[in-house]
């Protein structure tokens, strides 16, 4: 059997770091995306597997990431759009968005743009994790 290249963003913790092992203990080729450079390159470490550094919050990053990707992996079985985060207070980004609303829709949206010719090209599947988390802060 032949082992997926799966790109997982929001990896460097929680659901993401999670599906990260699994799968890497599946023998599948893992590749790890995180905010944080500490925390993602412990866990890329860990599992012996590929990662990238990006920043949601700054979509220059996010171009700058799906440039990279394209350019080592001309082969892609799997993009799971995993990052995402909440803020109670409103927050302007440099692009000038709200920065929950970057992070969790516009800079997935603009990645998967991005790489659509290599998952075309590779008849990939794309996760988007999504959340109803944003009902529990006051209106």
């Amino acid at each position: 059997m032949t082992r997926k290249t799966i790109v997982i963003t929001g990896a460097s913790d929680g659901i993401g770091a999670a599906a990260a092992r699994r799968l890497s203990r599946n023998g599948e080729h893992v590749v790890v995306v995180g905010r944080s450079e500490a925390k993602t390159t412990a866990v890329a470490a860990e599992l012996g597997v590929d990662y990238f550094v990006a920043d949601f919050a700054d979509l220059s990053q996010v171009r700058a990431l799906a440039d990279k990707i394209r350019s080592e992996y001309p082969r892609i079985d799997v993009l799971a759009n995993n990052a995402g985060g909440m803020s109670r207070a409103t927050q302007l980004t440099a692009d000038g968005y709200e920065k929950t609303y970057q992070v969790n829709y516009l800079a997935p949206f603009l990645l998967t743009t991005q790489l659509l010719t290599v998952l075309l090209d590779s008849r990939a599947t794309v996760i988007n994790t999504t959340s109803s988390s944003q009902k529990m802060l006051p209106e």
